[in-house]
């Protein structure tokens, strides 16, 4: 520090102010290129992705109430079309071949049938589409084996939910 005192001492007033203004500009110069444009830089960078995350917020919430209105209008749809359990079993029946041998109405809007000498793949296929795509429970199920092979007799007690 002695040796630059020293070396300002040999210029007159004058001449040290304009050095000194000069070092100040410059070590000012370097502050701002290292140290704050890359900060500017990155907080525009900044501001920019947080509009960007921000956009695709708003575009996977207006997603998301899409997806929930239309899965709201498919169980209402499913519930209105499916309130009579007996026309829904007996339409979901035929659009599996089979054909029921037995109905009978139960309390709290359960209901038993009974098919006879049906295909065992085809029954499985409609309790499936029962329960996976009109939301049936099967409450009780027994299956007796008839002589002919693949084919079974069945007793189900259901309830739509």
């Amino acid at each position: 520090m002695n040796k630059v005192f020293a070396t300002l001492a040999q210029y007159n007033r004058r001449e040290q102010t304009i050095l000194l203004v000069g070092a100040l500009a410059v070590v000012l110069y370097i502050l701002w290129m290292a140290v704050l444009s890359p900060l500017q830089d990155k907080r525009t960078q900044q501001i920019a992705t947080n509009a960007n995350t921000s956009a695709s917020l708003e575009r996977v919430k207006l997603m998301t109430a899409q997806i929930k209105q239309a899965q709201s209008l498919e169980r209402s749809a499913n519930n209105s079309s499916g309130t009579n359990i007996s026309q829904l079993i007996d339409s979901t029946l035929q659009s599996n071949g089979l054909r029921m041998s037995g109905f009978q109405p139960g309390t709290r809007g359960e209901v038993r049938v009974r098919l006879d000498n049906v295909n065992y793949t085809a029954i499985m296929q409609w309790l499936y589409d029962l329960e996976y795509r009109h939301e049936v429970t099967v409450k009780d199920l027994s299956m007796a084996a008839t002589s002919t092979a693949g084919k079974v007799t069945a007793n189900i007690r259901l309830s739509k939910d």
